[in-house]
């Protein structure tokens, strides 16, 4: 490729990840990605408009920040121009925090049955408009950028989901 092809791709407005990413690590994970998922975008506003906030907390405590994070990615001017969402920020950071809360609460129930099923609560399909909304945005504002790669965030994820996962299967062979 000479100079004149190359293709000048801009810094992400958000967080650029494949929705079958989201949804594996959500699931392997038991949520914790969710929580990653909420840190990293912030991460990428408070660099991109220079706030005074710390994103590890925001997605520390993401049912707190959640509502406004989808409200902020909803009405960024920038992304806005480029396409319009569809997707409801209220709606979908409401229905993310009752099924967070409805799984929390299905994972204290005895047994280790009950700790399998609330993995599989899919809080995450909140979360999949707007990373639909986001991978569209930033694929017209740098066309062939492609998706962030796997981090070691995205891998420390998967390790604490594997761990988990190997512990209740452990746990559930116990209980046969």
């Amino acid at each position: 490729m000479n100079e004149n092809q190359q293709t000048q791709f801009q810094a992400p407005l958000f967080l650029r990840i494949p929705v079958s990413r989201l949804i594996f690590l959500s699931i392997t994970s038991f949520g914790f990605y969710e929580a990653y998922w909420i840190y990293k975008n912030w991460r990428y506003i408070k660099e991109r408009d220079g706030l005074n906030i710390r994103p590890f907390w925001r997605g520390v405590f993401g049912v707190f920040f959640c509502h406004s994070l989808l409200r902020r990615i909803h009405e960024d001017k920038e992304a806005r121009s480029i396409q319009l969402p569809i997707f409801s920020p209220g709606g979908l950071a409401t229905g993310w925090v009752i099924l967070i809360i409805v799984s929390n609460i299905v994972s204290r129930a005895p047994g280790i049955v009950a700790s399998i099923i609330s993995a599989f609560i899919p809080s995450f399909l909140c979360l999949v408009p707007v990373q639909n909304y986001i991978n569209s945005v930033e694929e017209k504002r740098s066309p062939g950028q492609g998706f962030y790669g796997w981090s070691s965030g995205h891998i420390v994820c998967l390790v604490i989901g594997i761990i988990i996962w190997a512990l209740l299967l452990i746990g559930l062979g116990s209980e046969m």
